[in-house]
């Protein structure tokens, strides 16, 4: 309880930080001049003018917290509101400086961080590079005169995008265990040795099509599972290196820089068809892929030789030195204690806070959910053992006590929590469209140099994104976050019933770039949500379950329908109807912003904080 001292006057909160002292109104929560918590601070008297001057602040103009959640009337000169502690006048962000900065901060960064990015840049060209033209090598190549060759196709693409995902959850540990440089490289002689494959298996090894299960097939795929096996090492190693070569006040450039040339990396390969085209050097898709191949030796030389073993030692020991020395200025300039947490931030209501034994119903919906969709897309007799295996594996963990209540406990079981982040897997099937759709669909649909030159198109998302992101928070910095999913998501999902109009390269362009601005406004939201509606101490998990969308994405859409799609509206030769096809996407789109809308009063409401 705050001090009260005997004198007379007027009574006023002044704040306990050593370096402020600031007086403020008996009934604030937190400090005006410095945003400390009051909860320590001491009770005193003070003269009467004093007190109108610098606490009540008689006659002069008010400021209202630009917080929709709070909306506190506080003195002009606050540099806090009293009532929730955040800033008044937050500081504008300059679109241009956030979009070069990256780039001016990677010219100052350490040898060790240099190590990680120039790797980090080469390797999201080639991973990109090649997945671009992994769905038409097997379709047109690998799968030529096979029947629903893009079914086939894009089945095989999941292998690749939906296997990393997984095997980054079971590797991840191996940079924990033996260092960043020993995973980064042995990630990168990995996927060096799968992409030699994959280039080899039609041109060193003579290999021909000759349909599903082919020596071709076989190889190729045999490649794709060895890359995935790196990059399960790889993107933690890489995140892993940057946390330990950065300090707290570093940390959150050097994760901006990774955004920024992983970025770069993906839209490089929009030049790709200088390679490929028959026009320029004429080297085909596996031709193409050797190019590739060759830059993932150059990301491995790379990493070999600027992130020397001497050189990972000197950056960690200064990182954790001047982690050490800003800790201890922290605390010499806090001297008082912290506000207690709150059990939930914005008074959402803790998930798990009860001891819960039994496992929610919407976990039994989503468990019947996926045994139909086994049951519908495995052939017979597999889909009745698949169905019956997971059936009894579900109901057994339910019934056992250790594992009801890990599920009773598990994030998901956070109705609004499962209802939000499933709510966004319509509108992220557009994501997978990048990979899975368009380099197809713009090679079979258009002609003339857009149809021919495909990779221009298809890879304009990245450059596009890495330059709305910046423009778009700056501008909607003091907007709610759960208004920017909703308008966000309705802006990335409308411009796909614009490709109903016809393939046209007006209505194509329009759909990149509405699509990106709509993504700017709700993706970097989306991870936020997941931090704040977190209870205390388990961030990290929900953070990780946020991810399972984008897993299950990459896993659903090329399994229930994107090949099927292709190969009835889009097929390589005969009728196309593309329109048709835009139309299902569009609706299946559309269907995240409408739910987000419906539930706005239910989930909405635990959305307290702005967008940034």
């Amino acid at each position: 309880m705050a001090n009260v001292r005997d004198a007379g006057g007027r009574s006023a909160r002044r704040c306990a930080a050593p370096d402020c002292g600031h007086h403020n109104p008996p009934e604030a929560n937190y400090c005006a001049q410095c945003g400390q918590s009051l909860e320590y601070g001491e009770t005193v008297k003070i003269e009467e003018r004093q007190y109108l001057e610098e606490v009540a602040g008689t006659g002069r103009p008010r400021q209202t917290c630009p917080d929709p959640a709070c909306g506190h009337d506080n003195l002009a000169a606050a540099r806090y509101c009293a009532h929730c502690g955040k800033a008044l006048e937050e500081e504008r962000k300059d679109p241009l400086r956030e979009i070069v900065q990256p780039f001016i901060d990677l010219l100052h960064a350490p040898r060790a961080l240099w190590g990680v990015n120039l790797a980090y840049v080469i390797e999201g060209m080639v991973y990109f590079g090649m997945l671009g033209y992994l769905a038409i090598h097997f379709s047109d190549y690998i799968f030529q005169g096979v029947e629903h060759a893009d079914e086939h196709s894009h089945n095989n693409v999941m292998i690749l995008t939906a296997g990393i995902t997984i095997a980054m959850f079971f590797l991840g540990f191996v940079a924990d265990k033996w260092g960043v440089r020993f995973a980064l490289i042995s990630a990168f002689v990995l996927m060096l040795g799968g992409r030699v494959l994959m280039s080899s298996a039609p041109t060193i090894f003579g290999l021909q099509p000759a349909g599903l299960w082919s020596p071709l097939h076989i190889v190729t795929v045999a490649g794709m599972l060895v890359v995935v096996t790196g990059y399960g090492m790889y993107q933690p190693a890489a995140y892993a290196a940057v946390r330990q070569f950065t300090t707290p006040k570093t940390a959150a450039m050097g994760f901006a820089m990774l955004y920024a040339l992983m970025n770069l990396g993906g839209w490089l390969p929009s030049f790709a068809f200088l390679l490929r085209d028959e026009n320029f050097l004429a080297f085909g898709i596996p031709g193409t892929w050797w190019v590739y191949t060759g830059f993932t030796l150059v990301a491995l030389l790379v990493t070999v030789l600027i992130l020397s073993k001497k050189t990972v030692a000197t950056a960690v020991a200064t990182a954790k030195a001047e982690a050490a020395a800003l800790r201890e200025a922290d605390k010499a300039n806090k001297g008082t204690k912290e506000q207690k947490a709150e059990t939930r931030k914005n008074g959402a209501p803790l998930a798990g806070s009860d001891v819960r034994q039994m496992v929610p119903a919407h976990l039994w919906v989503f468990a019947l959910a996926v045994l139909i969709a086994v049951y519908l897309r495995t052939p017979s007799p597999w889909n009745y053992y698949g169905c019956g295996a997971g059936a009894v594996v579900w109901i057994i963990a339910c019934m056992l006590p250790v594992s009801a209540r890990w599920l009773a406990m598990h994030p998901l079981a956070d109705a609004k929590f499962f209802f939000f982040i499933f709510a966004l897997i319509p509108v992220q099937t557009l994501f997978t469209y990048n990979w899975l759709i368009l380099p197809q669909y713009i090679s079979r649909a258009f002609e003339g140099w857009i149809g021919e030159y495909f990779e221009i198109a298809a890879n304009a998302n990245p450059i596009l994104i890495f330059i709305a992101v910046p423009i778009i928070t700056a501008i909607t910095q003091r907007a709610r976050v759960y208004n920017m999913m909703v308008y966000g998501t309705l802006i990335m999902a409308a411009p796909a019933f614009l490709l109903v109009i016809g393939p046209y390269p007006s209505t194509l362009f329009a759909y990149l770039l509405i699509m990106t601005i709509g993504e700017a406004m709700w993706q970097p939201r989306f991870l936020q949500y997941a931090a704040e509606i977190a209870p205390e101490g388990r961030t990290g998990v929900y953070m990780g379950v946020a991810q399972l969308p984008w897993f299950l994405t990459k896993m659903l859409v090329p399994w229930l329908y994107s090949g099927w799609m292709m190969d009835r509206y889009c097929p390589t030769e005969g009728v196309r109807n593309t329109e048709v096809m835009w139309l299902y996407f569009g609706c299946i789109a559309v269907a995240s912003p409408i739910l987000l809308i419906v539930a706005k009063g239910w989930v909405g409401k635990d959305f307290k904080t702005k967008a940034d």
